[in-house]
């Protein structure tokens, strides 16, 4: 039943594919924000801080370690150089990795009572994210990102809904989180458990020369995404340690319609992830080049119509509902949004390095940024607050994109054959 409902015939069309990138990525990219919203309009801006906190800061930061930034390698490895069984261990290190470091978190910060409650349930609903991710990542591999979306949209539509209901019957955040977490776990069990035997067996090998070699591959991808999220969560960090949990929740109202660009822009590329890759195979240049003059045609169309209504309306949709008074904050929104473009146009030259292989490469723009922005945010967020912290995210972002495209420019130009 599940099978056909997720892999129904004629399924895998281009069109129906994109489709339900749209939706999985709106669903994706909308779920924090509606979660966000519904928080600071039922409990206020403390606990809307609070989420923020464990949801979308550490909860996202913790969340690179278990995902290992292997997804894009996974979906890229057309010729399969290594075995689904390979990626399943390297996850399972990862994980297990990733809870380790939120129990090391949860006890240096020492966290209590509701708020530990809060944390722990999204530490544990990020870790399962981990594990989908690797699944979704099959069935991308495997030529069905159709299926993927699918399943992101599902299991993220029915945890946010699940959220959302106890939310407003309970009015207590910590019932919701671990209402959420329950759910999106047993929807793993039930939607995953019924797919990923369609892609062949599922087999788990310990092999340390194999899964070593992964894990050394991807060591770099997944430094490079820690790093960056340190990046894009500085901000937050220093307005929560600065300011408390109650300005954090207006900061973080604002910054969700950043991540919202960002990821949507970031689901609108992921089908291109395996075109690209056979298209760098093939040595056709050109073809490679003009997918992703499209992807940043397609960001900056986004960004431009998002800053319009962000001007002229942003603030006060916000306000009404957030249920927090953002109304002095239109050139802070603003400047996030440009933040969150730039932060899709890093991730499009992120994919760019991947493909070729170039992971260290990816590296460079995320030590050098996390550098600067050590420096610049605290000084910035410090004398200026919410407008300081816009504007560093903005300059962090915009450095690591341009670093970036030097170097995809310079690898393109040198390394990639072309058959013109």
């Amino acid at each position: 039943m599940i099978s056909k409902i997720f892999m129904p015939e004629n399924g895998n069309t281009m069109k129906k594919m994109y489709m339900w990138t749209v939706m999985a990525g709106l669903i994706y990219a909308g779920s924090s924000f509606v979660m966000t919203i519904a928080t600071s309009n039922l409990l206020g801006a403390y606990f809307a801080g609070v989420f923020a906190l464990a949801a979308t800061t550490m909860g996202n930061q913790l969340a690179t370690v278990g995902l290992f930034n292997t997804r894009m390698f996974q979906a890229s490895d057309v010729a399969e150089q290594y075995s689904f069984a390979d990626y399943i261990g390297v996850r399972i290190f990862s994980v297990g990795s990733m809870i380790i470091c939120g129990v090391i978190w949860i006890l240096i910060r020492g966290f209590k009572g509701e708020e530990l409650v809060v944390i722990v349930a999204f530490v544990i609903f990020k870790a399962g994210e981990a594990v989908s991710d690797l699944f979704e990542g099959r069935y991308q591999q495997k030529h069905r990102y159709d299926v993927s979306c699918r399943g992101v949209f599902c299991k993220t539509a029915l945890s946010m809904v699940v959220f959302l209901g106890v939310l407003i019957t309970t009015k207590n955040l910590a019932v919701a989180s671990v209402a959420l977490m329950i759910v999106y776990l047993v929807s793993i069990i039930v939607i995953d458990g019924a797919l990923l035997p369609q892609f062949g067996k599922v087999k788990f090998i310990i092999d340390w020369r194999k899964q070593g070699q992964l894990i050394a591959e991807c060591s770099p991808l997944f430094i490079n995404s820690f790093l960056t999220m340190y990046v894009l969560n500085a901000s937050k960090y220093t307005i929560e340690e600065y300011f408390g949990n109650a300005d954090l929740g207006k900061f973080n109202s604002l910054y969700m319609m950043a991540f919202v660009i960002n990821m949507f822009a970031a689901f609108a590329l992921k089908p291109l992830i395996t075109v690209l890759s056979e298209k760098h195979l093939k040595g056709d240049k050109k073809g490679f080049i003009r997918i992703m003059q499209r992807q940043l045609l397609v960001i900056v169309g986004i960004i431009l119509v998002a800053l319009i209504g962000a001007w002229f309306l942003g603030t006060t949709i916000l306000t009404w509902v957030s249920g927090l008074d953002l109304m002095a904050y239109r050139g802070e929104l603003c400047i996030v949004l440009i933040g969150g473009a730039f932060t899709a146009i890093y991730q499009l030259f992120q994919y760019g390095l991947i493909i070729m292989r170039h992971q260290i490469s990816c590296l460079i723009g995320s030590i050098i940024t996390a550098i600067v922005t050590w420096f610049i945010t605290p000084a910035l967020t410090r004398e200026y607050k919410m407008m300081g912290a816009a504007i560093a995210f903005l300059c962090s972002m915009a450095f690591m994109s341009l670093v970036l495209f030097i170097l995809n420019w310079y690898f393109l130009k040198k390394e990639v054959p072309s058959n013109e």
